[in-house]
């Protein structure tokens, strides 16, 4: 057995293969200079394990030391300082010339982020270089709400576009001069004063001379239009078409819409109307309506929107805000002029703006 009065470390010098030391009651450790260890620093260990670790090392804040004293600022700690959360922790030293050491916390103060050291040994000079490792509020866990905490990198209210005025149109209506008919419902304008894809069908044609109205059923190489009823008198007569123009609005990677619709007429005779359409079809264009699916009755709640008159409006918001999965919606708008329509062209107005989100 070693002379209990010769030095620890000149008996484990003297003694290599010794691997452990058993000893009963109380036992005390002691530094190099002979004093009292009262903290073996880390604190990393706990409850909470890393998570109620701050380290100026991992950025998690910035510690200054102050030259000719023996003070710390810290800055940028996400919670207010305190004595305890450095006492918990450690500070470590290295100089300039690259000695490191522990600097003492067997007497800490706190105030404004300024940690005093009142027994380190030395005063930091500016070249000192200090490790901080603290002991805070879990980062994890939220004990006031008794759950984890979880941050979303892409949460759903920050998947969004800006607000977009994608439709802003008047003047809606195509008109031109009937010069026969080869049926007594087929309405022809050799001149191809009108195109196939702007023709709204299912809406009214007008003629100026019979006041009479028909509703289109469909358009052929732009210059017949096949009606639902007779136009076998339209023949010379200045006639007007429901002119329509289409909007597709892109849905991929947002699955909500909300829809402002604005329409207006000041015209007798005069109508305004809105549609929306969907589709899962790629081939689905802006120039018909084909592959295009009819929604106006799920997200209008009626088959259009409309106004007409010499002071016809309509304004509403429509919300998509159930999870909707679609390629592409279709907006179309339709004018129509009839009533002694001369020079009344120009009598609706049109704005549509969308918010997309998800």
């Amino acid at each position: 057995m070693a002379n209990i009065n010769e030095p620890l470390y000149d008996y484990w010098k003297s003694n290599p293969k010794l691997k452990a030391l058993r000893t009963v009651g109380e036992t005390t450790l002691i530094d190099a200079d002979g004093e009292i260890v009262t903290s073996l620093g880390g604190g990393g260990g706990g409850a909470g394990g890393g998570s109620i670790v701050y380290t100026n090392a991992a950025g998690d804040f910035v510690a200054t030391p102050t030259n000719a004293a023996r003070t710390i600022t810290i800055t940028g700690l996400a919670f207010t300082l305190e004595a305890k959360h450095v006492v918990a922790g450690s500070i470590i030293k290295i100089a300039s010339d690259g000695t490191v050491e522990a600097v003492d916390t067997t007497s800490v103060s706190v105030t404004a982020g300024v940690i005093t050291l009142a027994n380190a040994e030395d005063t930091f000079v500016t070249a000192d270089e200090l490790y901080v490792t603290l002991i805070g509020p879990d980062k994890w866990y939220d004990l006031s709400q008794d759950s984890a905490k979880v941050i979303v990198q892409n949460p759903l209210w920050a998947h969004y576009t800006d607000v977009e005025n994608i439709i802003s149109a008047s003047n809606l209506g195509i008109t031109g001069t009937a010069d026969g008919t080869s049926a007594s419902t087929i309405l022809e304008d050799t001149g191809a004063a009108f195109a196939t894809t702007d023709v709204a069908v299912g809406f009214l044609a007008y003629s100026e001379e019979e006041d009479q109205t028909s509703v289109v059923t469909g358009v052929t190489s732009g210059t017949i239009c096949a009606t639902d009823a007779s136009v076998t008198d339209w023949d010379g007569d200045t006639y007007w078409l429901p002119e329509c123009q289409r909007t597709i609005i892109n849905a991929e990677g947002y699955n909500h819409l909300t829809i402002h619709t604005r329409l207006a007429t000041t015209a007798i005779g005069n109508s305004a109307f809105i549609k929306i359409y969907g589709t899962l079809d790629a081939d689905a264009v802006a120039t018909d309506d084909t592959y295009w699916v009819d929604l106006s009755t799920d997200i209008f709640k009626a088959s259009h929107l409309t106004c007409s008159g010499a002071s016809g409006t309509q304004e509403g918001l429509y919300f998509v805000d159930t999870p909707t999965g679609v390629l592409k919606y279709m907006i179309k708008i339709v004018g129509e002029v009839n009533d002694n329509g001369a020079g009344a062209i120009g009598a609706q107005a049109f704005d549509v703006y969308i918010k997309k989100y998800s």
